[in-house]
C-alpha cells in the first residue's frame, strides 16, 4: 500500500511534466510489491522507492526517454541473474520486477494524478486505474523487456463513484467495471491483462494531545512516515516551537473544549498532556468520537485512575485504548518511547492487513 502520499503531493506541480513509475508485477522477494508508485521529475529526481535504492537511477534514465517520446514504456528487471552480470552492482536480490512508466503532462491532464492527490488532501479514498499495454501479459517472464507501448491511460475514481461505475458501463472507464477495493485488506491491488487498479487510502492522521518535550521525537518519526499530524495544546509558546513545523495542523485548545469536529479527521489519538484531568477529558472525547486507536501515556496505575474516573471497564475498550501506550520494545528515553508509540500505531492499522508480516 502506498504510504508517501504527502511527499508525492509536495513534489507534484500541475504546471510541470513528470513520469509515473508503477510496479505492475513481481515474482519472488522484492522490496516493494505491485501497485507501488514512484514520481520522477523532468530533472530525474525520484519521490518514493520501487527498490531498496538499487534500481532508481536506471529507472530515472528510462524515464527521460519516456517523457521525450511521450510514450508508455515497460521495464523488466530480473534480479535473479548473476549479481556480477547485472550492471556490476552486486545486488544480491532474487526477485523479478516489471514496471510501467507513463508520462504525466499538462496535455494529458497528468493522467488524473493531480485529482488523486487532491482527493488525498481532502482525506478521500478511491481507486487509481492505469491501463496495461496490449503487448504485455501477466504470465510474461521474458528476461529482457523494455518496450515502448504508445499512449498512456490513467483515471482516478472516487470512492463514492465506484458503486455507480460498477452498475453502469462508462466510456471513461473503457467500458470496464472497477472493483471496489475499499474492503480489501490483504490485496489492495487488482490486476488484469488490461488494467491495474490501485486502492488509494489517505495516510494515517494522528492527533497528539500535549506539546511537551516528549512530543518532539513523536512528531519527527510520524512525519518521516508520511502521517498527517494534528497537535493540540493550550499553550501557544509550546505549539510554536520550530520542532513542530512538520505538523499539518496546530491547535490551541483546552481539553474540556475538544469536540467531535476537532477529531473528525483523526485515525489515532495520542494523549500525553501530563495532566490527569486533561487526559481524562481527552480520553472521554476520543471515545465519544469513536477513534480507532487511543493511546494513554503513563503507567498502568495512572490509566486505572482515569478509567475509574470515567467509569470505563478494560474489556469495553480493549483493542481501542492502549495504556500504557506503545509496544514493549525496551528503552525509557523520549525517543525510544516515541518509537514504541509509532510502532504500535503502525501495527494497529497495518499488521492485520498483512498477516504474512507476523512471521517475518
Amino acid at each position: 500500500m502506498q504510504e508517501n502520499w504527502l511527499a508525492l503531493a509536495k513534489a507534484f506541480n500541475c504546471q510541470q511534466s513528470f513520469i509515473l513509475a508503477t510496479i505492475i508485477k513481481t515474482q519472488g522477494p522484492t522490496y516493494r510489491k505491485a501497485g507501488t508508485m514512484m514520481l520522477i521529475s523532468e530533472q530525474g529526481e525520484c519521490t518514493g522507492l520501487l527498490s531498496g535504492g538499487c534500481l532508481e537511477a536506471d529507472i530515472a534514465l528510462h524515464a527521460k526517454n519516456v517523457l521525450q517520446q511521450n510514450k508508455v514504456q515497460l521495464l523488466h528487471y530480473d534480479l535473479k541473474a548473476d549479481a556480477e552480470l547485472l550492471w556490476g552492482l552486486g545486488l544480491g536480490c532474487d526477485g523479478i520486477i516489471t514496471l510501467l512508466l507513463q508520462p504525466l503532462t499538462v496535455e494529458n491532464n497528468h493522467l488524473e494524478f493531480g485529482q488523486l492527490l487532491a482527493a488525498i488532501n481532502k482525506r478521500e479514498s478511491g481507486v487509481y486505474r492505469q491501463s496495461i499495454p496490449n503487448n504485455f501479459h501477466l504470465e510474461d517472464t521474458a528476461a529482457e523487456l523494455s518496450v515502448e507501448c504508445g499512449i498512456g491511460f490513467g483515471q482516478f475514481i472516487p470512492q463514492e463513484a465506484l458503486s455507480i461505475s460498477n452498475n453502469q458501463k462508462s466510456n471513461n472507464l473503457k467500458n470496464s467495471t472497477v472493483k471496489d477495493l475499499s474492503a480489501e485488506k490483504h490485496h489492495p491491488v487488482s490486476i488484469t491483462d488490461q488494467y491495474i487498479d490501485i486502492k488509494v487510502t489517505p495516510p494515517i492522521s494522528v492527533t497528539i494531545c500535549g506539546a511537551g518535550p516528549d512530543a518532539q521525537p513523536l512528531v519527527a518519526i510520524a512525519a518521516e512516515l508520511g502521517w498527517r499530524i494534528h497537535l493540540i495544546d493550550h499553550r501557544n509558546q509550546y505549539l510554536n516551537q520550530d520542532c513542530f513545523k512538520q505538523c499539518q495542523h496546530k491547535q490551541k485548545l483546552r481539553a474540556e473544549h475538544l469536540s467531535n469536529d476537532d477529531l473528525a479527521q483523526t485515525d489515532a489519538l495520542v494523549i500525553m498532556s501530563h495532566n490527569l484531568v486533561f487526559d481524562s477529558q481527552f480520553l472521554a472525547n476520543g471515545l465519544r468520537a469513536n477513534i480507532s486507536y487511543i493511546g494513554l501515556l503513563g503507567p498502568a496505575s495512572r490509566r486505572d485512575k482515569i478509567f475509574k474516573e470515567l467509569g470505563i471497564c478494560h474489556s469495553d475498550v480493549q483493542g481501542q485504548v492502549y495504556g500504557p501506550i506503545g509496544l514493549a520494545i525496551g528503552g525509557r528515553s523520549p525517543q525510544a518511547i516515541a518509537l514504541s508509540i509509532v510502532a504500535q500505531i503502525q501495527q494497529h492499522f497495518h499488521l492485520d492487513h498483512h498477516p504474512d508480516l507476523q512471521s517475518k
